[in-house]
């Protein structure tokens, strides 16, 4: 091994150190989508935890050895169609393991760009969501107990009634925020915002009969961690019929981490190129 690719792999484990948390899997690929692109380039380790290959064994080869016949590929395209116009991409489909067993895979792929703006490489965010679509359709099918479906389906959640009253939020939003449920409890669900964002949110639930008018609700937005910190986050509101009430359930991605992702993979970006390819070594 020269020492270039020795370098290579050094840079690859700091930045496996930096981004190893708070995403199940990140891939990166080459920018050019057409066959036989693109080329992986990096992996990190959850990559192989979730799917079975180890790095070497996808490093030069394309995302589609993931797919198979049950990969929807109505999804597909609409990927390629996000993707050749330089644009962001968010979508889930059935893939399959080195094994061959199928599990659910949620992407987020973002550009990586260069110093003047221009795309370099794809980076794609994943999340193995078999756990969460099969609660969800128990829940449907059985009534499983409300607490236990939002802690087997992995997201980050909060539940608040029509008045805003926060009932309860789960493992990972408490983890976010650094309250504990019971706190929670206490507050309206505007008062976790920071002070620009109080008056607006407040307005949404005032005009909103039984929540309805945030059924659907996409948002950016801020949460102000119990420590005061700032953590920009985003994600979709809905309306749900639990049993003998409604709530406003509303799952959030932490786009602060993303960003500091993205961060540390533009100071890497020139590790992504032919020496990450095993044809060059």
């Amino acid at each position: 091994m020269t020492d270039k690719i020795k370098e290579t792999e050094r840079r690859l484990s700091l930045l496996e150190s930096a981004t190893g948390e708070g995403y199940e899997s990140i891939m990166i690929t080459e920018l050019n989508l057409e066959e036989p692109g693109p080329r992986i380039v990096y992996v990190n380790d959850g990559f192989c935890e979730m799917t079975g290959y180890a790095k070497e064994e996808v490093i030069g080869k394309t995302p589609r050895l993931l797919q198979g016949p049950k990969t929807d590929r109505e999804v597909l395209e609409r990927l390629r169609e996000r993707l050749s116009n330089g644009r962001c991409f968010f979508g889930h489909t059935v893939n399959y393991r080195k094994d061959g067993s199928e599990f659910i895979n949620q992407w987020d792929i973002h550009p990586l760009t260069d110093e003047q703006g221009n795309p370099t490489h794809w980076v794609s965010y994943q999340h193995d969501i078999s756990k969460r679509k099969n609660a969800e359709k128990q829940f449907v099918d059985t009534q499983i107990e409300f607490d236990e479906l939002r802690e087997q389906t992995h997201c980050t959640m909060i539940d608040v009634d029509a008045e805003g009253n926060i009932i309860s939020a789960n493992n990972a939003f408490l983890s976010l925020t650094g309250y504990e449920n019971e706190e929670l409890k206490q507050r309206k669900v505007w008062e976790i915002f920071p002070n620009k964002f109080k008056d607006s949110l407040k307005e949404r639930f005032d005009e909103s009969e039984e929540g309805t008018h945030l059924n659907g609700k996409e948002f950016k937005s801020i949460i102000t961690h119990k420590s005061g910190i700032p953590i920009q986050v985003k994600g979709v509101s809905r309306l749900l019929a639990l049993k003998d009430k409604q709530v406003i359930r509303a799952e959030i991605q932490n786009i602060s981490f993303q960003k500091k992702v993205m961060g540390t993979l533009q100071k890497h970006r020139r590790t992504f190129g032919r020496n990450m390819n095993p044809e060059s070594r």
